[in-house]
């Protein structure tokens, strides 16, 4: 197993050993609660799409050409960015409030403060059935009456599957693009032909890159790693959420919830998600090869 996903088992097994001491559905609601309580901070990071966007436009232009308005896709693309924030962080008060109810907490009230704070819709989505998911969403927390965790995940669960389905490829393509961008942006320091030029009495003139240019360059490509690295993060976050509410929502129409093995299945469930799972293929050894006679 490779030193990052080492990593990112650890850290699976650090999110839920908290719910270990509670017992049955308990447990199974702790836990989820755990895996979705860095969802919000995650929003504060990713998606940037918008962001890539303009790196992507802005890496295909020619030296020397005219400037162009920002285009309709990257105009879209920041808009959408302000959806899918905005499902993460409400997607981490429902698994506050599955926490708070797994806890034994107040079910008259609970979800009700999650649902407050949580962002309201901006009214101008490029993602309209993930915004209307995470409306309805923050609005299932905010409905008067007492909350059972079993019919709230199984209420909450096609809201959650939209989010997810949206989420999670989106977040995964974010991370290779990222990726891409970087390896750009070092093939353009590389390149000679990407110089400054300019027109002197009806002249092409060109110059090579400054120092200042070879800075830029070189912050460029640290901002685009450490972009890569968030977005890399908030996938496995949001995968490691949407994969244990599966299980969630299986035992729940089954009347499982509170059983131990659904505490378990949603640890396994988290761990796979980021590339830790028990099937999780290990690094082939090489055998010596052998010696003629």
């Amino acid at each position: 197993m490779s030193e990052s996903k080492t990593l990112l088992w650890a850290g699976s097994v650090a999110v839920v050993i908290g719910a270990i001491g509670c017992g049955g559905g308990a447990a199974s609601g702790v836990a989820i609660g755990r895996v979705a309580e860095g969802l919000p901070a995650r929003a504060q990071s990713a998606p940037r799409g918008g962001d890539l966007c303009l790196v992507q436009e802005a890496l295909a232009s020619q030296p020397g050409g005219p400037e162009k308005p920002m285009s309709e896709a990257c105009v879209k693309a920041f808009k959408q960015d302000r959806v899918q924030r905005r499902a993460m962080i409400v997607l981490g008060a429902y698994g506050a409030t599955l926490a708070d109810l797994g806890r034994g907490g107040d079910e008259e009230r609970a979800g009700h403060i999650e649902a407050a704070m949580s962002p309201a819709s901006s009214g101008d989505s490029e993602d309209k059935a993930v915004d209307d998911a995470a409306t309805q969403l923050a609005t299932l927390l905010s409905a008067s009456g007492k909350k059972d965790l079993e019919k709230l995940v199984q209420d909450a669960a096609a809201s959650v599957n939209t989010i997810c389905d949206s989420l999670v490829p989106s977040l995964d393509k974010q991370v290779r693009a990222y990726r891409d961008a970087q390896s750009d942006v070092e093939k353009k320091r590389l390149s000679k032909t990407d110089r400054r030029c300019g027109s002197i009495d009806n002249k092409s003139v060109c110059v090579s890159g400054s120092t200042a240019d070879a800075v830029t360059y070189a912050m460029s490509y640290g901002e685009l790693g450490v972009l890569e690295h968030d977005h890399a993060m908030a996938h496995a976050d949001v995968a490691g959420f949407c994969a244990a509410h599966k299980k969630l929502e299986e035992a729940a129409k089954s009347g499982d919830i509170s059983k131990d093995a659904t505490f378990d299945a949603v640890v396994e469930a988290v761990k796979s998600s980021r590339g830790g799972g028990a099937s999780s293929p290990a690094p082939e050894s090489k055998a010596p090869a052998a010696k003629g006679k």
